[in-house]
């Protein structure tokens, strides 16, 4: 191998080895900018935090309400932008298949020249040369209503020839010729054509049912990812409130002991309390940035968007107001507007269709033609002695206007008025498949009534959530008052001498349990009342 061959083949390798590395490296690059992204700032698992601060940096933040919330949801989830595009597709489907009712241009022109060598003495030569030019126009077109079709051909010809015993030379043929077909029996209501039609509608009918489910679905999965982060911050701010008690109790306990009226065994305790409460406060943190990821990842349109890296801070609070429940509406309103219900009606529509077109299968065959042409003949007649054929004695001057002429005029009209029958025999197979689609029909419609009744139910469940989540907030707001009153308490016979740390140290937490719960029943009727509005529209 020469010295040229060999660099060239290790240049070759080595490019080979260095393109697949080249995109692991783009794509590790990729993934520490959507990683530094997605942390928001913070140190990503397993890198220093230099390195973290070197790459990201800390967002804008940005006040948000729960129902500008749900308007970015509406217009950037990526989610609903996709299925946006389901209904489209099936606006294309259906203008495919219409487009066999659409007019169709048809056009031709021949031009042939044929000789014939002829053994006969009325052929007009022993040698004929035949020059012919046609050229045509039609238009065709399948009609909706009926199931017809028709057609309509214009034709022309123009034929020359040096036979002896032509007349007409050249000669010019015009044609106009109308037919239309009329189905009376099978075809005549419904055909495969317009069953694909329908059952084309009704598909994207029921993408626009799922379009408008995924929405009611997104926009209670916002709300219940706001309300969520409300919780959060909310959880975080307790456990802060949580932690200074802790810290002010420790910071007591230091100096009753530095003057000698506490043991420092209790600083201790103090200080292990105060731990825990820390260690609350980091879980709490996290949860808040998982919260407020959940949230973005709803309503923004990509890594790319403003929003994904700035620090959102909700601005609406959770209400504790009881809300006033209409049961019986809210099913009226389910039962007309659910659309697992509406999904249904419309695949017994579909059904319907089917039905129809498979009782027209078992019907025989009846159509109608009827045709009507008109023709017309143009050209240069050719007037031959009697006594010699071979002669021509005097020439009639004519041409293609003749024929059209002839068109126009109605010279030679023809009509036809035809039935045609047809019957299979031997449709048990036709029939066996109408017989099917009925049972599948009655097995929709029971798969309606079913959906009627999961309707009502869900409905029906959400409002009693509704009461029992309201019921079981204001029991933790209760529960929440005592538990601060029963620290304040413990906190003053502290003060003189009349309890102990521990006395103090589990009034704390029972507070701290006693607003977690708060703000946790809180949230669950916050969802309630979301999940009690998106019955009425979607399942879940």
């Amino acid at each position: 191998m020469s010295k040229t061959a060999s660099f060239w083949l290790v240049a070759g390798l080595t490019a080979v080895i260095a393109a697949p590395a080249a995109a692991q490296d783009a794509d590790r690059e990729k993934a520490r900018a959507l990683i530094a992204q997605v942390m928001g700032g913070q140190t990503p698992v397993g890198q220093p935090a230099g390195a973290a601060a070197a790459q990201t940096q800390e967002g804008p933040t940005v006040e948000l309400t729960s129902e500008q919330a749900v308007a970015r949801a509406l217009d950037k989830n990526l989610t609903l932008a996709s299925q946006r595009i389901t209904p489209e597709t099936w606006d294309l489907a259906i203008a495919a298949t219409l487009a066999n009712y659409k007019p169709n241009l048809t056009s031709a022109f021949s031009n042939q020249s044929a000789v014939q060598l002829n053994t006969n003495l009325f052929a007009g030569g022993n040698r004929v040369t035949q020059d012919t030019q046609n050229w045509s126009a039609g238009l065709a077109q399948n009609v909706w209503k009926g199931g017809g079709n028709y057609t309509v051909n214009f034709t022309n010809q123009r034929a020359a020839s040096d036979a002896t015993n032509s007349t007409v030379n050249p000669s010019y043929q015009s044609g106009l010729r109308a037919q239309y077909v009329q189905p009376l029996l099978k075809n005549f209501k419904i055909d495969p054509n317009r069953a694909l039609v329908q059952s084309n509608r009704i598909s994207q009918d029921i993408s626009e049912i799922a379009l408008k489910s995924t929405t009611a679905s997104t926009v209670a999965q916002v709300r219940n990812a706001y309300w969520e982060l409300v919780y959060a911050r909310q959880a975080v701010d307790a456990a802060l409130a949580s932690l200074d008690l802790a810290s002010k109790l420790v910071a007591d306990n230091r100096s009753r002991v530095e003057i000698g009226t506490m043991a420092p065994i209790d600083v201790v305790q103090a200080q292990a309390d105060e731990a825990t409460r820390r260690q609350t406060l980091v879980n709490a943190q996290a949860t808040l940035r998982n919260d407020e990821l959940a949230l973005k990842r709803l309503i923004v349109s990509g890594t790319d968007d403003e929003l994904w890296r700035a620090t959102i801070v909700p601005t609406d609070l959770p209400t504790a107001a009881p809300q006033a429940v209409d049961l019986e509406a809210a099913v009226q309103v389910a039962l007309q507007n659910r659309t697992d219900i509406a999904t249904t009606r419309k695949n017994l529509e579909s059904t319907d269709v089917q039905l129809r077109t498979l009782v027209n299968q078992t019907l025989p065959q009846l159509d109608f033609i009827g045709t009507y042409t008109l023709n017309g003949r143009g050209g240069t007649g050719l007037l031959r002695d009697p006594s010699n054929p071979l002669i021509i004695a005097d020439t009639i001057p004519g041409g293609y206007i003749d024929a059209l002429h002839g068109i126009g005029t109605i010279d030679a009209p023809t009509w036809n008025a035809l039935l045609q029958f047809a019957l299979p025999i031997g449709i048990s197979a036709p029939k066996a498949n109408v017989a099917r689609q009925r049972l599948l029909r009655r097995q929709t419609e029971a798969d309606l009534k079913a959906a009627e009744l999961t309707v009502a139910t869900d409905v029906t469940t959400a409002a009693l959530a509704i009461r029992n989540s309201l019921e079981a907030m204001q029991a933790a707001t209760a529960a929440r008052e005592l538990s601060q009153k029963r620290l304040e308490a413990a906190q003053s016979k502290f003060e003189v001498g009349m309890s102990n740390n521990f006395e103090v140290l589990q009034a704390q937490r029972d507070l701290a349990d006693a607003r977690n719960r708060e703000l946790r029943e809180t949230l669950n009727y916050q969802r309630a009342l979301v999940d009690f509005e998106r019955s009425q529209i979607s399942p879940r």
